[in-house]
């Protein structure tokens, strides 16, 4: 059941309770970076928040992503930032790394978090955010009117891949963001690789690896082999071609599934990515999501605040909200077991499509992985370097990066505080 702000509950707990002056309240700043949409729905969570707690006062402010990562770095110095910044996880391994955030592995504990959650901001067996939902994750379309079952194996979804696809009337059997490392990670996975190695205290990039090579041709071979994808096709040219019905199968990921619900209704298919035929594996995407990161300079009643507000958006009526009002996979299990989310099609399709998903590692070390695998991707299936040649070329990128990392601020993560 949708919880709406102007129910008896809420106009019951308006009238309870007398808000406090300005200057008695505890006052929390949070940053938050998503659009306009979530921004609002986060309004309604610190309205109900405030009149359950009249002595706190939660003051939002929006920026976008690299500006909020940067700002916050920079408060720092100045220690005039964000109590709680709310963001994806691939920012706790810069975080942690510099300091600017604290562990959270007291303020989780007992709270049925899903584990595959946990992982994503744990460094050096510390978890450094409070996860609110999981997503991001990169999900097989299909539209229904043009493909009857999704295929459960590459070598299948290619047989009618093949079939479908016309060059000359614009028509290709699958169409995804090919020269995006995002999506080459869930290649990489199918072959037993991985853009890094952790072992212990130390990581490392691993592009130039047999694992990465053969994704890299499976890559590559869908469109010099196989013929089935554009000889070039960027995040638009496969969002344009699946809603124009010019691609039978198209790889994106959940954050457009409201977008192509609207379009094809019923017949939108969802289904989790196939399984490779050549490894028996599946293509498994990395999975991310989006965490509450509690300030490493707040402390007293301002960390006390700040806590009461984090329990509050984990609890079971936000996480209810997060699933059915915005659509995202809540991060507490009893919220995924509630009838409301069971019933919820579009999500239930989404959860299941991330039963591959492996979580997106949070070093900091992944920022050298991305850019190596974007190089290496783009040489390799622009034709400029062979697949054994544009791997080495990838690494030596990636390497040159983690280079340029370890220059500046130290390179191990804060110790838990």
């Amino acid at each position: 059941m949708k919880m709406k702000l102007h129910s008896p509950y809420f106009l019951c707990l308006a009238l309870s309770t007398a808000p406090l002056q300005a200057a008695d309240k505890v006052q929390i700043n949070f940053w938050e970076q998503d659009p306009p949409a979530v921004a609002a729905e986060i309004d309604k969570w610190i309205t109900v928040f405030q009149k359950q707690n009249p002595q706190i006062q939660v003051i939002r402010q929006h920026y976008e992503n690299e500006e909020l990562r940067t700002k916050f770095l920079r408060s720092s110095v100045t220690g005039d930032g964000a109590d709680i910044v709310y963001g994806p996880n691939d920012v706790a391994g810069v975080f942690a790394t510099a300091g600017v955030i604290q562990s959270v592995d007291k303020l989780i504990a007992g709270k049925g978090f899903n584990p595959a959650s946990l992982e994503m901001t744990k460094i050096d067996g510390n978890v450094w955010g409070v996860p609110l939902s999981e997503g991001s994750h990169l999900m097989l379309y299909y539209n229904k009117d043009l493909v009857k079952k999704a295929p459960e194996d590459t070598k299948a979804m290619l047989s009618e891949a093949k079939a479908f696809t016309d060059a000359k009337q614009g028509k290709y059997g699958l169409a995804f963001f090919q020269s995006e490392p995002y999506w080459f990670a869930a290649f990489q996975a199918a072959f037993g690789g991985a853009p890094l190695t952790v072992k212990g205290k130390v990581t490392k990039v691993t592009i130039d690896t047999p694992e990465t090579q053969k994704a890299l041709q499976f890559l590559v071979d869908l469109k010099d082999k196989d013929k089935v994808i554009p000889a070039e096709c960027n995040y638009d040219c496969a969002k344009n071609l699946f809603l124009s019905g010019k691609t039978l199968f198209h790889i994106n990921g959940d954050w457009e599934l409201n977008a192509y619900k609207e379009k094809f209704g019923d017949k939108l298919g969802i289904a989790a990515l196939p399984i490779v035929s050549e490894t028996g594996k599946p293509l498994a995407p990395m999975m991310g999501g989006r965490f509450l990161f509690l300030n490493a300079g707040t402390k007293g009643e301002k960390l006390e605040a700040s806590r009461k507000f984090v329990d509050f958006v984990t609890g079971k009526m936000v996480q209810l909200r997060i699933a059915n009002q915005l659509n995202s996979i809540p991060a507490t299990l009893e919220a995924r077991q509630d009838p409301s989310v069971k019933a919820n099609a579009l999500l239930s399709a989404a959860i299941d499509a991330s039963r591959n998903a492996k979580p997106m590692p949070p070093q900091v070390e992944m920022r050298s992985a991305w850019d190596g695998m974007r190089i290496m991707i783009q040489r390799a299936m622009s034709g400029k370097e062979t697949v054994a040649v544009a791997i080495k070329t990838g690494q030596k990128a990636a390497d040159e990066s983690m280079r340029a990392l370890q220059k500046g601020p130290e390179a191990s993560p804060a110790k838990a505080k």
